[in-house]
């Protein structure tokens, strides 16, 4: 294994190579139809392309939320030069490609080149990353604007800390966890403030960066939807998915069931902001009147994210939405052993194999971050070189707390994990003394 290994890691641009020709196959010969989030997604980018306008169109009014509008901008764009799916799922490879460069980047300028390409390797053989290629998500558009981000601001000049703040606020057009990484510059840079006078400037260049992109796009969305937008509104149907009596730390749907505390009757003839503010009502009342509960959910959500990481398996062999949490949710908690999955038998075997040694990789890669965390005494996260990363991290997932847990949730911190494991995984290997210098 470590031959294996030292190999991949002396050749690991022939490896790139390979996984993006795999990628390209994926996308060609093994495309899915979309369901779920990405098939949402998918529906937004089209309508609003149907009328001709771009994202939230005036005919989204009506739904639920209004979600990630610089993502479903970005499909529209794409979709508008070539109107299928594989356009899509090329969007998908070239951003996954920049999420692998910037990985790349940050673990040499931590530590060191050799290093970097063992968290390529990593990277690369985290198979929940090679199934995304095929689905339609945010997660590689969030993963790269934040470690772009991020690789900016550790270039400690003027103009990166601009860009950083600029490239953070697109963040937020995504994902409103952006701001978990907004917040984490202004307290590093505040912290530096009070012994270097100079870091008041970079305040003032981060906080102007994220003014440069969030005020004209909320203007330009207000161009054509006449309201202010420029991140999602679904806070509100979040916390409460998270906050009510039938809440359990994942995502659960009966709270929009008639008689439940989400229900609205009629509910496309009521505008997104009567809907979200309705159920903002809904989740504060519960939680004023269950605190305790509430705080005794958050180890669940937590669990929800990290217990298994199996979101994109299913889409990668073909399996519909047959992924491990539904199968064991089928067999413990409906007491159902009767798995209908109409797929050949051999096809079904493969299936599982490749979600255990996926697993045995997933828990390997957190056991070896948690083992490096602890050998160094958990102060190398607050390290002033790593400090903006650990603290987007903890502010990141208090945020995840006020909502509810899904494994998809916890993308971005292991993208992080995977630098934070790379020099581990280098020791490793320097061990059989083949790694080429």
């Amino acid at each position: 294994m470590q031959k294996i290994f030292t190999y991949l890691a002396n050749n690991v641009w022939k490896v790139i190579v390979i996984y993006v020709i795999v990628q390209l196959l994926l996308v060609v010969f093994g495309a899915v139809p979309f369901y779920s989030d990405s098939l949402y997604y998918y529906h937004l980018a089209q309508s609003s392309i149907f009328n001709h306008s771009f994202y939230p169109a005036p005919i989204h009014l009506y739904e639920d939320y209004i979600t990630a509008p610089l993502y479903i901008n970005i499909l529209i764009a794409a979709l508008t030069i070539y109107n299928s799916q594989i356009t899509i799922g090329i969007l998908n490879i070239i951003l996954n490609c920049l999420q692998l460069f910037f990985i790349f980047k940050l673990t040499e300028n931590f530590f060191g080149k050799h290093a970097a390409r063992i968290s390529v390797l990593i990277y690369i053989f985290y198979l929940s990353t090679l199934g995304m290629v095929l689905m339609n998500l945010t997660e590689f558009i969030f993963g790269v604007l934040i470690l772009a981000s991020i690789y900016f601001f550790y270039k400690d000049d003027f103009i990166s800390y601009f860009s950083s703040g600029i490239i953070a606020a697109a963040s937020v057009g995504v994902r409103p966890i952006g701001w978990a990484l907004v917040l984490s510059y202004l307290i590093v840079l505040g912290i530096r403030s009070v012994k270097d006078k100079d870091n008041y400037k970079k305040i003032f260049l981060v906080v102007i960066g994220c003014a440069v992109f969030i005020i004209p796009f909320g203007l330009f969305t207000r161009s054509y939807f006449n309201r202010f937008i420029f991140t999602n509104t679904n806070g509100p149907v979040n916390i409460l998915i998270g906050a009510n009596n039938d809440a359990t730390g994942a995502y659960n749907a009966k709270v929009f069931e008639k008689g439940k505390a989400g229900f609205i009757d009629n509910p496309a003839s009521k505008t997104y902001i009567e809907k979200e503010a309705y159920w903002k009502v809904q989740a504060v009342k519960w939680i004023e009147a269950h605190p305790l509960k509430w705080i005794s959910l958050f180890p669940l959500k937590i669990i929800h994210m990290f217990a298994w990481d199996d979101y994109s398996i299913s889409t990668l062999f073909h399996m519909g939405d047959w992924n491990l949490y539904k199968i064991l949710k089928t067999i413990l908690v409906q007491k159902n052993f009767s798995l209908k999955i109409e797929k050949p038998f051999y096809s079904v075997i493969t299936y599982f194999v490749v979600q255990i040694v996926h697993h045995i990789y997933y828990f390997s890669m957190l056991f070896i971050f948690l083992v490096t965390v602890v050998q160094k005494k958990i102060s190398i996260l607050f390290n002033k070189n790593y400090l903006p990363v650990t603290l987007f991290v903890m502010f990141g997932l208090m945020m995840n707390l006020v909502t509810f847990g899904d494994a998809r949730f916890k993308y971005p911190y292991m993208l992080f994990i995977i630098i934070a494991i790379a020099p581990a995984v280098l020791n490793f290997i320097k061990q059989s003394k083949l790694f080429s210098k």
